[in-house]
């Protein structure tokens, strides 16, 4: 066949395997975000141009009164293209036939004319949840919910929403539920609902594994999604950096498409394979590959059309044949235009975008290219799309320093370090999983060892015996150490109360707080500093300031949450609430204060930038609790954390600035001098009372 069919299809191995080499990030490699969102819609007809559709369309035309005409009415309305009028008559029509027929699968959708037009009107809260009403009617009504169903379109709202977070959460609840009660198809259904987060993330490792419980899963249940969980496989390997282990998985889901007549998801193999095939500068193989497709184009939806035309376009701006380019980039941006598909929740109207970035740079219209790319982080950020929103910040730091504009490239650069650092963070938290097995594993040969040395013990004799017990010593003891320092790691990440939990029972609670006291900090000059301080001087001065904080704030019982880029936060009165005291908060950060301002001073008498800073104090109930599934972080959430926030942004270099709320609680203790400032407007919260402290 074409050239979309060749390389060789290898076995897949069913365990995840980490990268080879790092992904370089090259401009080549721009497609490969695009893909991820087509990966995660496979196997939802979303238009007319479905054949099911339309062979639908046509069995209603002339069925009976039965349960399948209610199943195929309720399939065109949510999936079928057509105007809201239309599809809502024609799921009205399917709830009172279901009536009829006391039908509880039918009548379980009734919310879903809500649904349709909530997410036409753009309202995704309320769309999502009226399909979690739907999904809990199919639940009890005992309903089997595979990729087409609501259980598995809702992924494509939170998508949309840029709700991540949220998506996880109610996948990992919703596996939990179908694990110990529901159909194998649900629970598989969850488990690709949560690779596709992971995926989202950039935590990868993970992705896989659950995308390959998902497809043991489907092979069991619906075996027609298998080659959608091997393409999703594949994509991950690729992300990872790991284009060998990728290629395979990809030419298998290929085959199983084209075997299965499915060219729409063909079509991303090949997109897949055509972009591992630039990243590896060879632009003719991609290039070849993607025109051998293009006899499939006119059977695709617009939306997978996009992507390719976007891959071609990036291909053909590599090689430099930018007339040929044009064509590609007036072709896709005339279908960008005209298709009635949500580009924007896929993702995919960032990729158009930044395609237009890449050929207006390569023409030499910078102030073009420049405001594309601008267009393109707005709509990433609007997505809380992560892999998406690093390229984009990073390729702005660079343009603005091409341009000599120092000050927006460190903005830029500082904002893609916060949130690199962050995701980061999650990455090096595992760590203590990994250590934690390698430690098991020793005990483990401890133990077998140990088996031997008294069976041997018989038959070798007293030296035998005194020299295993010797190796078994030393390995008991090299153990402990490792334990030692593996529960010193644990205690680095998480509070002591919560690790020992999580020790004990392999999970850790989400606990309430009524009363938690929670300081943010914040450098005044950080981007200064940034131009003329190296990396290296950055972030050691970074280091000493934090460093200072935590001290401070561990002799004080305080818990330190978390560092973002130049920003401190801590809190008080958590885990256990008698840890500490608002006055202890409040004391820590006169010091804190007191630390930055003689550090100023060196540092001034050296001739070298110095920092200044903020703090804000706000006290109020939380929830704490432990972020993820494997890679831990404590963390806290509520509006009392966005209060603490809104204290310090609404404070000045030098002061500490706390809330009423705060202030209520540490008045009456002589060590504090208050100066009210009335009520200050702050951003979100309108004016509030606040109120600078010092000591007496």
């Amino acid at each position: 066949m074409r050239r979309i069919l060749q390389g060789p299809v290898t076995g897949c191995s069913m365990r995840a395997v980490p990268p080879s080499r790092p992904s370089t990030g090259s401009p080549r490699g721009c497609a490969a975000l695009f893909l991820l969102a087509l990966c995660l819609w496979a196997s939802v007809p979303v238009n007319a141009q479905n054949p099911q559709i339309d062979s639908l369309r046509t069995i209603v035309k002339t069925e009976g009164r039965t349960t399948d005409r209610v199943d195929h009415l309720i399939t065109i309305a949510l999936f079928g293209a057509g105007d809201m009028t239309t599809r809502e008559g024609l799921l009205q029509e399917a709830l009172a036939l279901a009536g009829d027929l006391h039908y509880p699968k039918g009548l379980a959708y009734a919310p879903m004319a809500d649904a349709l037009r909530y997410e036409q009107a753009k309202r995704y809260p309320e769309a999502i949840a009226a399909y979690k009403d739907c999904i809990a009617r199919l639940d009890a009504a005992g309903v089997e919910q595979g990729m087409g169903s609501p259980l598995g379109y809702i992924r494509s709202l939170y998508n949309a929403a840029g709700l991540q977070q949220e998506r996880f959460e109610f996948y990992r609840d919703a596996l939990e539920r179908y694990r110990h009660k529901g159909p194998a198809l649900n629970a598989a259904m969850c488990e690709h609902g949560l690779g596709g987060y992971f995926m989202s993330t950039r935590q990868y490792g993970q992705a896989i594994e659950h995308y390959m419980k998902a497809r043991e899963g489907f092979e069991k249940t619906e075996p027609r999604n298998v080659a959608n969980e091997t393409l999703v496989i594949g994509w991950c390997y690729k992300s990872w950096g790991n284009t060998e282990r990728a290629e395979p998985f990809l030419h298998e889901a290929l085959n199983g498409f084209l075997l299965a007549k499915n060219v729409e998801q063909a079509m991303t193999c090949v997109l897949n394979l055509a972009e591992i095939e630039l990243s590896r500068g060879d632009t003719l193989a991609a290039l070849q590959r993607l025109r051998g497709s293009s006899a499939y184009w006119s059977q695709i939806t617009p939306l997978r059309l996009a992507t390719l035309r976007t891959q071609l376009a990036m291909v053909l701006i590599a090689r430099g044949e930018l007339d040929s380019a044009r064509v590609e980039v007036d072709a896709l941006n005339a279908l960008h235009a005209e298709t009635p598909l949500p580009l924007s929740s896929t993702a995919g109207e960032c990729e158009v975008d930044y395609t237009n970035y890449l050929f207006q740079k390569a023409l030499g219209q910078d102030p073009l290219a420049d405001d594309y790319l601008e267009r393109a982080l707005k709509e990433a950020v609007r997505l809380s799309f992560m892999p998406l929103i690093l390229k984009y910040r990073k390729k702005l730091s660079e343009r603005y320093l091409e341009r000599g504009d120092a000050t927006n490239a460190a903005i830029q650069a500082q904002a893609y370090i916060r949130l690199n650092d962050s995701l980061q963070a999650e990455a090096n938290s595992s760590s203590i999983a990994a250590y934690e097995g390698q430690v098991k594993e020793r005990e483990s040969a401890v133990e077998l060892q140990k088996q031997k040395l008294v069976r041997n013990g018989f038959m070798g004799g007293f030296l035998l015996v005194a020299l295993f017990a010797l190796v078994f010593l030393f390995q008991r003891n090299r153990i402990s150490k490792e334990r030692k320092r593996s529960d010193e790691l644990l205690l680095n990440i998480l509070p002591e109360e919560v690790a020992e939990e999580l020790k004990a029972k392999g999970h850790a609670d989400a606990k309430h707080f009524d009363q938690v006291t929670i300081l943010f900090t914040d450098f005044k000059g950080f981007t200064e500093a940034s131009e003329t301080l190296s990396p290296q001087e950055l972030v050691e001065e970074l280091n000493t300031c934090f460093k200072a904080f935590d001290g401070i704030i561990t002799a004080r019982g305080i818990e330190k949450i978390k560092t973002i880029g130049d920003a401190y936060m801590c809190a008080g009165g958590l885990p256990v609430p008698a840890s500490s005291t608002p006055a202890d908060v409040v004391h820590a950060a006169l010091e804190m204060q007191a630390f930055m301002i003689a550090r100023k001073k060196e540092r001034d008498a050296e001739h070298k930038p110095a920092f200044e800073m903020r703090v804000g104090i706000h006290t109020g109930p939380v929830v704490a609790g432990i972020v993820g599934v494997k890679k831990f972080q404590y963390d806290i959430w509520g509006d009392t954390v966005n209060t603490a926030s809104r204290m310090e942004s609404s404070g000045e270099v030098g002061q500490v600035n706390i809330s009423e709320s705060t202030h209520a609680l540490v008045k009456n203790d002589r060590k504090f001098s208050f100066t009210s400032r009335g009520k200050v407007q702050a951003k979100g919260k309108g004016e509030m009372e606040m109120y600078f402290v010092t000591a007496s």
